[in-house]
C-alpha cells in the first residue's frame, strides 16, 4: 500500500475568510486528493515537524521556507491550437480571425495531430504553472488523452458545432466524447473531467442547445462556451432570433439555475445581458491579450458594475502566444487606467485651468478608486485560484483544502523575481516567478526535479518523443494548409 505524502513549509498560501494568507502548515495527500490541511503557528510548526518526520506512515517533503500555492487553473485554453504559430504571417488579412483563419486551418486537422500538439500545450501550460485547465477544441478523446499522457488536470469540452465550422461533420461524435469522458473512471481517477463545449451562439442550432441543455441537467455538467465573441456573431443572432447572444441563451433557459455556465470572452455585452448572467451559477471569462488581437478587450468594469461572476483564461496562442496567467492578471490589475487613454481629457495639458480640468481630476479619483479594486491581490489571485477551481460540480482545485485536488506549486523563494520577499502575494499576482518553479505537484504526483523543475522537464525522453512526433505532424500539416 503506498504511504500518504506529507508536505511541509513555513509558508504555505492558504484562504481564511475569503482571503488568502501565508501560514506554516501540513499537508496531506492520499491519491489524486489533499486529505487534511493543518495550519500552524510558527512555534507549533517547529513543534510537530519532529513529530511528524519520525512518522513512518508517511512520505515527508519537508520544503523549508520555500512558498507552496495552490497551482494555477488557466480556464479557457485550446491546447493543440499552439500550432498556429506556425501559420499565422497572414493574420492582418482576415476580417475575423476565427472564421477566415482557424476554421480554414482546422478542417485539415486529424485526432493524431490534434493529440500531437495538444501535449506540447499541456507541457507549456505546466511550466506556466497551470496544473488545471479548461480545454475546448475538436477530437475531444484526444486532448483527454494528452492530458492523460502528459499528466495535468482538465476539464475537456470537445467542440459542438452543427451549422458552421470545421466541427460540424464530428458534431454527434464530439457530443459522445463528451459523455465519454464524464463516465470513465481512467480519466477521474487523473483528474480529467468534461464540461459540454457549444462553440458559439451562431454556430449551434436551437435543436443542439437544448440537447445540451437537457444533457448537461441529466448529468450535472457544466457548459463551456464562447458568447458574444465577435461582431459577425452578434449580427447573425440578432437577424435570426432579434435578441442578443446572452438574450437567446436566456430565452432557451441555458441560464437554468442547475447548470453552470462558463461564458467566454463576452465582448458584446450590453446592460442587459449583465443583468441576465449575475447568479452565481453563471460565470465570464476574460483572456485580455487575446481579445486585444482577435477584437478589442471586453469591459471588465461593466462587469464588475453588475456584479458579474468572472475569471481569467489564457485562450489559445494563435491571438496570443502564452500560457502565462500572470500577464493576464497584471494588464487585469492596471485595466481601470485603460478608462482614460483615448479620451478627450488627454488634451487637458493644452487648456487652461477650468471646467475640462475638474472633470479631469474628478475621473482620475474614480479610476484610482477602479485600480485599486482590480490591482488587490486577493481579487487577482480569485480569479485564477479557487473561482475556477471551484466551478466545475465534481471537483475542487485551486486551493489547498481537504478534498481539493492535488495540485501544488513550491516556489523558490531567493530567486530574485521574489526578491525582497515581503510581499510573495504581489509576486505571484502581479510578477513573472515561473521562472522560480522549484516543482509542482499534479494529481499528487511530483512533476519535476526540485530545483530543476523546467531543465528535467526539457530533458526528459517523454518531452523529446512529444516534441518529435509534433515536429512531424506540423510538417505534413503545413503541406497540407
Amino acid at each position: 500500500m503506498l504511504k500518504k505524502m506529507l508536505i511541509l513549509s513555513s509558508q504555505v498560501l492558504l484562504r481564511e475568510n475569503s482571503e488568502f494568507i501565508i501560514c506554516p502548515a501540513f499537508i496531506e495527500i492520499s491519491g489524486i486528493h489533499i486529505t487534511k490541511v493543518k495550519k500552524h503557528t510558527l512555534k507549533s510548526y517547529q513543534e510537530h515537524k519532529k513529530k511528524e518526520k519520525q512518522n513512518n506512515q508517511y512520505e515527508i517533503h519537508d520544503f523549508g521556507d520555500r512558498l507552496i500555492s495552490p497551482s494555477f487553473v488557466n480556464c479557457h485554453t485550446h491546447i493543440a491550437m499552439c500550432f498556429f504559430r506556425a501559420i499565422l504571417s497572414n493574420r492582418s488579412q482576415t476580417k475575423n480571425l476565427v472564421e477566415d483563419l482557424f476554421f480554414k486551418a482546422e478542417s485539415h486537422l486529424s485526432a493524431a495531430d490534434v493529440l500531437a500538439f495538444a501535449r506540447m500545450g499541456v507541457y507549456e501550460n505546466i511550466l506556466n504553472g497551470n496544473a488545471l485547465i479548461w480545454d475546448h477544441y475538436y477530437h475531444g478523446i484526444s486532448l483527454a488523452q494528452a492530458c492523460l499522457e502528459i499528466g495535468i488536470s482538465a476539464v475537456i469540452s470537445p467542440t459542438l458545432q452543427d451549422l458552421s465550422g470545421p466541427g460540424v461533420a464530428l458534431c454527434e461524435r464530439a457530443f459522445q466524447e463528451t459523455l465519454t469522458i464524464h463516465e470513465s473512471s481512467q480519466y477521474s481517477n487523473a483528474g480529467i473531467f468534461s464540461a459540454f463545449g457549444p462553440h458559439a451562439t451562431d454556430t449551434v442550432s436551437e435543436n443542439l442547445w437544448e440537447q445540451i441543455r437537457q444533457a448537461a441537467l441529466e448529468h450535472n455538467l457544466p457548459i463551456h462556451s464562447h458568447v458574444a465573441q465577435s461582431y459577425e456573431e452578434v449580427k447573425r443572432i440578432y437577424a435570426r432570433h432579434h435578441l442578443t447572444p446572452i438574450g437567446f441563451l436566456n430565452k432557451l433557459k441555458i441560464f437554468d439555475e442547475n447548470i453552470n455556465s462558463l461564458l467566454v470572452h463576452g465582448i458584446y455585452l450590453n446592460k442587459g445581458d449583465l443583468k441576465k448572467i449575475h447568479r452565481k451559477n453563471c460565470a465570464l471569462v476574460y483572456c485580455p491579450f487575446s481579445q486585444m488581437i482577435f477584437q478589442f478587450p471586453a469591459n471588465i468594469l461593466e462587469w464588475e458594475k453588475y456584479d458579474a461572476q468572472w475569471f481569467i483564461g489564457t485562450d489559445c496562442v494563435a491571438s496570443n502566444d502564452s500560457m502565462n496567467v500572470q500577464k493576464e492578471m497584471r494588464f487585469v490589475g492596471g485595466f481601470p487606467s485603460l478608462n482614460n487613454t483615448f479620451g478627450n481629457f488627454s488634451k487637458i495639458l493644452n487648456k487652461k485651468l477650468g471646467k475640462e480640468n475638474n472633470i479631469f481630476i474628478k475621473n482620475r479619483i474614480k479610476t484610482k478608486i477602479l485600480e485599486d479594486k482590480f490591482s488587490n491581490l486577493n481579487f487577482l489571485l480569485n480569479k485564477v485560484l479557487s473561482g475556477p477551481g471551484n466551478f466545475h460540480p465534481h471537483f475542487v482545485a485551486g486551493t489547498i483544502e481537504k478534498e481539493a485536488l492535488a495540485n501544488l506549486t513550491v516556489w523558490e523563494t531567493n530567486h530574485p523575481c521574489f526578491w525582497p520577499p515581503s510581499d510573495l502575494l504581489r509576486s505571484l499576482s502581479m510578477g513573472d516567478t515561473t521562472g522560480a518553479i522549484y516543482n509542482m505537484c499534479i494529481n499528487g504526483k511530483w512533476y519535476g526535479k526540485n530545483g530543476e523543475f523546467t531543465q528535467s522537464i526539457l530533458e526528459s525522453h517523454k518531452y523529446k518523443e512529444s516534441l518529435n512526433e509534433a515536429n512531424d505532424r506540423l510538417r505534413l500539416l503545413i503541406k497540407k494548409i
